[in-house]
């Protein structure tokens, strides 16, 4: 357990914003983007384990979280007198160094499963099995869950931010393992995408006929590691759970 910096410079600086008639934002700045991020995440845990009253919805993104409220039940003043009380008690908390859940996850890199590895290393100045060698190396931190719970990370080490894709893909295959600026995301499902796909992983990332649909959450920690076309049937349909070996 971490506390959150003290000083004027480095502490984190939690602003409440007024965002339409029902919803507010409340957004983190201040002090270095890892504990930003730590700080965004405890800010939505306590928002979800307390809502105030009228929250429909809490939506956590890298750093900040929006809460949507009905209107017709509770006013904006209301709410934000009650989200005062929680930003002032994680201002005061410890905020939760331990690690995370931790995932590995096969991915097959390049040619028909990441065809944007060799444009990206071009943009980088590095080969492409310089690019696969700095991602498997690396271990990235969920930072938050996109649309269709896809985990959003950041930890990639490149040296230098990845240019989306000038024309964003009206359809990515699910397992789809893409980077844009110093981020990565995983696709679980088909979808349109802008971001750059250096591969494909064979495992699925969510089932909606368990519970839960998924076992990562924020705050977890991801892993990669590079297959062959031989060893993807021994990981295909596999459930994405929690491991420390990542053998089939």
């Amino acid at each position: 357990m971490s506390p959150l910096p003290s000083d004027a410079v480095n502490a984190p600086a939690i602003t409440r914003i007024a965002y339409g008639d029902a919803a507010v934002m409340l957004e983190v700045t201040g002090t270095d983007m890892p504990t930003r991020r730590e700080v965004t995440r405890a800010l939505r845990g306590a928002v979800l384990a307390n809502p105030p009253s009228g929250v429909v919805d809490v939506v956590g993104g890298l750093e900040s979280v929006l809460v949507r409220f009905d209107c017709a039940a509770t006013r904006h003043d209301e709410v934000g007198l009650a989200l005062d009380r929680l930003v002032r008690d994680v201002e005061a908390a410890e905020l939760d160094s331990s690690p995370g859940c931790r995932f590995v996850v096969p991915v097959r890199f390049g040619g028909e499963y990441g065809p944007d590895l060799e444009s990206v290393a071009e943009e980088l100045s590095m080969s492409a099995e310089t690019v696969v060698g700095i991602f498997t190396s690396a271990t990235l931190v969920v930072d938050v869950l996109a649309a269709g719970i896809a985990p959003m990370m950041h930890g990639t080490d490149f040296g230098a931010s990845v240019a989306r894709c000038r024309t964003p893909r009206a359809h990515v295959p699910a397992g789809a393992v893409m980077v844009a600026g110093h981020n990565a995301i995983i696709g679980p499902a088909p979808g349109p995408s802008g971001w750059r796909i250096l591969g494909r992983t064979p495992v699925d990332l969510v089932d909606i006929h368990r519970d839960p649909v998924a076992h990562y959450a924020p705050g977890d920690l991801f892993r990669f590691i590079a297959i062959t076309d031989d060893q993807w049937s021994g990981w295909a349909g596999r459930p994405l759970e929690p491991s420390e070996t990542g053998a089939p």
